[in-house]
């Protein structure tokens, strides 16, 4: 009894000291935001709208949860929460710190970096239990948690919500090892948090997961079908539920392009390159392109070799099977098997980027890198250089992933008429300039979507992973804003306030757009000054005929 508590104790000492070494890389590689939370995000317009959907979910929840994915944005059209993941999950369980008052910026930054220190934690824990060694945990974790994938995806808060996958896979482990009910449970109830975290990883962690039980139990096909189902059906009809806004856009906004994917499938030189923001290996930045930056690190990959170095034993033959799956799904079109999939599993035509199936390329080498540390502290002689090299190939791991961020600053001074338009109960806002149709994925509307947070006034404006027609042809008729027809239309689709904005290169558009309206009849200045430094004005409009 007394050694079974010792044990104990020191497996929670070292979990408390692994969760140390995690926050502190943490810091280190998000410094800039770190020491700044409240006034610092992620410099792509992706950080803001994050923000938004924490901020909207907790906002809903209070006001009208029935209609908790008809978010303010892209009026009047519904489901427009479904128009990218709603991170359901994580924006439930931070809720109450929006009720509680805390800004929206500050708990989507600290919840960020939050993410860095679970998803190490999480696969620790896997690879602790896997390869019995406390340095290859540390390896695995940080090989998962800190890998320059992750950086590329610095401003994707679903992007960095997969330590639920780490704990599915741990789960599975145990699943089909004892094959209890109980068991087999905690799967399902992994793979459900991963659904309602982030649906892409969880689309690539329900293939994996089919592929692993069958190669697992490829002598008994039956027990295979038996077990896949208890560990997967509960999950999949949380899936089917949790899809169903999603279903309603469909036929809305359609599949991802063949042509689309082929753009963000990888190729082989994307494994060789890094994101600028890799201090070590910035440089090669140029190999890849955008969202394709996947290189591993080379102390993981020599791990990884030495992991696989026969003889190779049962559970980490079945790794090196979901690795080489996780390499197919990232190729994407360039692959085998991923046309297929999209041909024949509905949530893959719904995935924009085949190459974020490195998450499990990332979790596979994570775990057969643990194999190949452990390995190896297990064979250097003389003794006493096993901790010697094991340091040092953590810190080699920490070093190469040592990455500095690119943050932009947000600007506090909010023009006072923002949190005004909360009394206009039948205020729908329209915010100009907008971008042109060529470049939807211009960020002008990220910042508008930011300020609704202040009011949450239904907005025509939108940015989001999907675009619905609507809003491409509001993009048409404001080229022209603000002519008669352009106000006419904006009256149509029921707009009552229009905010407009100065941009510091185009001072004179802005002074005439203010002429122009200062004219119309139908146009009530409401109030002006300043938001961020720039020239504002708020006016109201009268409703269609």
């Amino acid at each position: 009894m007394a050694d079974g508590s010792m044990f104990r104790r020191s497996r929670s000492t070292h979990t408390a000291l692994a969760l140390a070494l995690f926050v502190t890389l943490t810091l280190a590689n998000a410094w800039p935001l770190a020491v700044a939370p409240n006034t610092t995000v992620g410099q792509h317009g992706d950080a803001l709208f994050s923000v938004w959907r924490l901020a909207w979910v907790a906002h809903q929840l209070r006001a009208n949860p029935l209609h908790l994915f008809d978010g303010n944005i892209f009026y009047p059209e519904p489901r427009t929460l479904a128009y990218s993941d709603a991170m359901l999950l994580p924006s439930v369980v931070l809720a109450p710190f929006h009720w509680a008052g805390a800004r929206p910026l500050v708990v989507y930054n600290l919840f960020l970096l939050c993410t860095f220190a679970l998803n190490a934690l999480a696969a620790y824990v896997l690879v602790l239990r896997l390869a019995g060694s406390y340095v290859a945990a540390l390896i695995g974790g940080i090989i998962f948690a800190f890998s320059p994938y992750r950086f590329e995806h610095f401003d994707h808060l679903e992007m960095q919500l997969s330590f639920w996958t780490p704990l599915a896979v741990l789960a599975w482990h145990r699943a089909v090892e004892r094959q209890t009910t109980r068991d087999c449970l905690l799967v399902s109830a992994a793979v459900a948090a991963q659904i309602l975290s982030c649906i892409y990883y969880a689309v690539f962690l329900i293939t994996a997961l089919g592929v692993m039980t069958a190669f697992w139990f490829w002598r008994t096909p039956l027990k295979a079908v038996r077990a896949a189902a208890m560990m997967l059906l509960p999950a999949m009809v949380v899936f089917a539920m949790y899809s169903l806004p999603y279903l309603g856009n469909r036929s809305r906004v359609g599949d991802r392009p063949a042509g689309e994917i082929a753009t963000y499938s990888a190729r082989f030189s994307d494994f060789v390159s890094a994101p600028s923001t890799n201090r070590l290996y910035g440089w090669t930045e140029r190999f890849g392109a955008p969202e394709r930056h996947l290189f591993p690190g080379l102390v993981a990959v020599a791990l990884v070799v030495v992991g696989l170095w026969p003889p190779v034993d049962r559970r980490r033959a079945i790794h090196a099977v979901a690795l080489a799956l996780a390499f197919q799904l990232a190729f994407g079109s360039n692959g085998w098997i991923y046309d297929l999939l999209y041909a024949w599993v509905l949530p893959y035509r719904g995935l924009r980027v085949p190459a974020r199936a490195d998450i499990l390329i990332l979790l596979g080498t994570a775990v057969l890198a643990g194999y190949g540390a452990s390995r190896l502290a297990a064979r250097l002689e003389p003794r006493r250089v096993a901790p010697i090299v094991m340091a040092l190939l953590l810190a080699a791991t920490a070093i190469e992933y040592w990455s500095k961020p690119a943050v932009q600053t947000v600007n506090q001074r909010v023009s006072p008429w923002y949190p005004m338009l909360r009394t206009m109960p039948d205020a729908v806002v329209f915010e100009w300039p907008v971008t042109v149709p060529w470049r939807i994925g211009n960020m002008m509307d990220v910042g508008y979507m930011y300020r609704s947070t202040l009011h949450w006034r239904p907005l025509l404006n939108g940015y989001s992973g999907f675009y619905p027609q609507s809003y491409i042809v509001l993009l048409i008729r404001m080229r022209s804003f603000p002519d008669t027809g352009s106000i006419e239309y904006l009256q149509r689709s029921g707009a009552t306030v229009l905010v407009l904005h100065e941009s510091p290169k185009m001072r004179h558009v802005y002074e005439r757009a203010i002429e122009r309206l200062a004219r119309d009849p139908k146009i009530q200045l409401i109030g002006s000054g300043m938001d961020a430094g720039t020239r504002i004005a708020f006016f109201r409009l009268a409703a269609a005929p």
